[in-house]
């Protein structure tokens, strides 16, 4: 008598009340018809099932997003077509080089009276040359740097500049600057990428792995090709200003590929049994708002400099513009399809 009562206060313990299996039972049910809904939708749609084989982690949640990888091949072809694109103005065209690349004219000019840089900048520009540059050594003497001029193009700038302010003649300085400088600036420029990018391989390789810093790293080529390929395209002077933009650049890309690579690790970590390809679109679809958002507040300022800015502001916040949407690109469409792709290759992950 007294085990089968035990035993009976057992099977108690063990049963859930009426109204919770009720609800149970129905949760699943519910379940199941969602699921069936799905993929009735994915087969009519076309969609290939990535979870073919078991069901995902993510339950449904995989299923109503965006589709990164399944359309990997259209951001091949538009980054392709970009840089093609780019190659043949190469050819055809060159890059627009600036002064500190081309050499050209320096004058140090001595005003009667003191003036400020805006009033001189807004006086080159109405006569064309909005992009020289313009250095002040006091209040009343500016040097200023130009592309080559003629005798008739120098003339035109002294005389507008003193009918407008007034300058003391003869000039302190006037001469011709050889490109020469250029090369100088080229060297630290390679220098200084080639540092980044061994320092950013390093980095990346031990917080990650290998394949990742890999395609961290091929993720920072294709946005400086893409950079070279709207400046060529738009014809925009590239000058020292471009090449600090492009150092801005890695770092603002590598930042974004960061908090991506991070989150693909973390959902690694604890998910299994999806395959890899489901496991990094569903990653760039949890990361998608907050990457689109961070872009948004940084564009938002550089679009009103490309608008309302002088020729140098201008410049400088076109390569902005250029490499901010690049970074955000290559990050999201880019590097997820290369380790995809590798990982097919060299398996590591589930496939």
């Amino acid at each position: 008598m007294v085990s089968r009562k035990k035993s009976q206060k057992k099977v108690k313990k063990n049963v859930l009340p009426v109204s919770a299996a009720k609800s149970a039972r129905e949760n699943v049910q519910t379940g199941m018809e969602l699921e069936t809904a799905y993929k009735i939708k994915d087969e009519a749609s076309g969609k290939k099932d990535l979870t073919a084989g078991g069901k995902s982690v993510y339950g449904h949640e995989g299923f109503g997003r965006f589709d990164f990888i399944g359309k990997n091949r259209y951001w091949v072809i538009v980054t392709t077509v970009i840089i093609l694109t780019g190659i043949v103005f190469f050819f055809a065209k060159g890059f627009n080089f600036g002064i500190d690349f081309l050499g050209g004219n320096l004058m140090e000019v001595k005003f009667k009276q003191s003036t400020s840089i805006d009033e001189l900048r807004k006086e080159m520009e109405s006569i064309g040359y909005g992009k020289a540059i313009l250095q002040n050594t006091d209040a009343d003497r500016y040097i200023i740097r130009t592309t080559p001029l003629t005798d008739e193009q120098k003339e035109l700038i002294i005389n507008t500049l003193d009918e407008s302010i007034g300058i003391e003649r003869p000039l302190i300085q006037d001469r011709n600057v050889a490109p020469g400088f250029s090369k100088t600036i080229t060297r630290n420029a390679l220098i200084a990428v080639a540092i980044s990018l061994v320092g950013i391989l390093i980095y990346i390789w031990i917080r990650f792995s290998v394949r990742f810093a890999i395609v961290a790293i091929i993720e920072l080529l294709h946005d400086i090709l893409l950079i070279f390929s709207f400046y060529l395209i738009a014809q925009r002077e590239f000058n020292t200003t471009s090449i600090a933009v492009m150092l801005t650049i890695l770092g603002y890309s590598l930042s974004d590929a960061i908090v991506i690579f991070d989150r693909i690790r973390e959902e690694l970590r604890i998910n299994k049994r999806d395959s890899f390809p489901l496991i990094v679109n569903y990653s760039l679809n949890k990361i998608l708002v907050r990457s689109l958002t961070t872009t948004a507040t940084t564009i938002f300022p550089v679009i009103v400099l490309v608008i309302i800015g002088n020729e140098t502001l201008k410049d400088f916040s076109f390569g902005l513009l250029v490499g901010i949407l690049s970074g955000t690109y290559s990050s999201i469409f880019i590097g997820a399809p290369i380790l995809i792709a590798w990982n097919k290759r060299f398996p590591k992950y589930k496939k």
